[in-house]
């Protein structure tokens, strides 16, 4: 495989921040367009980065998915039209500011095991990074070697991406994952500075159930993955997407 030479940073767009999980098929335009211009200027500004984008599924996928979620094979087409309709409108988004970008399913660049990647099939995504293509992952529905049928976690294929990219020689800088607080809340509202493996068992105790409809896990499920990523020395950073330059000043800090 040849190595790109920019650095790779991995940007998770959350359901949550790019829909109205409130609603069904609601996107966030206004917060889209504000998340495009960041990228805009973080890839004018850094010629030394390359970015990979994944979008969450919010209010476009996840009720269609609780709705089928006891026959995944039978919603499986409108699963993935819904998360697919989210994805184009932030991909439209991109490409009208001129950053080239095109939409990509995991479902078809990997094979998936007990929820995981265990292999990617083809270098495409690099192919692409080289030409200074932006690849957009959506959310999706994939053919597990285990679990057959299943949600694939965007924020689980996100760092498992991450991983296995470095440990094919990429130099991958850091994953941002964008939602809607300022990072990981505590009882009091306020954002835990650091979340590692010696503090983590106390933090658990600050997750709540969501009322909105979420299939993938929420911030626990995301914490816990993002511990795998400090793990193998990847920095990684919990963000509030909402802040008009905040993926901008997080993207371009080296050390979090």
């Amino acid at each position: 495989m040849n190595y790109l030479v920019k650095k790779l940073i991995l940007i998770k767009l959350g359901g949550s921040l790019i829909t109205d999980k409130t609603k069904i098929n609601v996107a966030r335009h206004e917060v889209i367009e504000n998340l495009v211009k960041q990228v805009k200027e973080i890839i004018e500004n850094s010629k030394d980065l390359s970015l990979i984008i994944a979008t969450g599924a919010g209010g476009f996928g996840h009720p269609v998915a609780k709705k089928y979620e006891n026959n995944l094979e039978e919603g499986l087409p409108f699963i993935k039209k819904a998360v697919k309709e989210i994805n184009q409108i932030v991909v439209d988004s991109l490409n009208s500011e001129g950053i080239k970008s095109v939409s990509i399913e995991p479902s078809k660049i990997a094979e998936y095991e007990n929820g995981k990647i265990v292999s990617l099939l083809d270098c495409s995504i690099v192919k692409l990074l080289e030409n200074n293509i932006v690849p957009v992952f959506h959310a999706d529905l994939v053919n597990d070697k285990k679990l057959g049928i299943s949600i694939l976690s965007m924020d689980r294929f996100m760092v498992d991406m991450a991983i296995d990219l470095k440990n094919s020689g990429h130099a991958v800088e850091k994953v941002i994952f964008c939602g809607t607080t300022d990072g990981v809340l505590d009882n009091n509202g306020k954002t835990i500075d650091k979340i590692n493996r010696e503090n983590y068992l106390k933090i658990k105790s600050y997750f709540y159930d969501n009322k909105e409809v979420d299939t993938s896990g929420g911030m626990k499920s995301k914490v816990e993955e993002c511990l795998k990523l400090i793990d193998e020395k990847i920095p990684c950073v919990i963000i509030n997407g909402q802040k008009i330059n905040e993926l901008t000043g997080r993207t371009l800090i080296v050390q979090e």
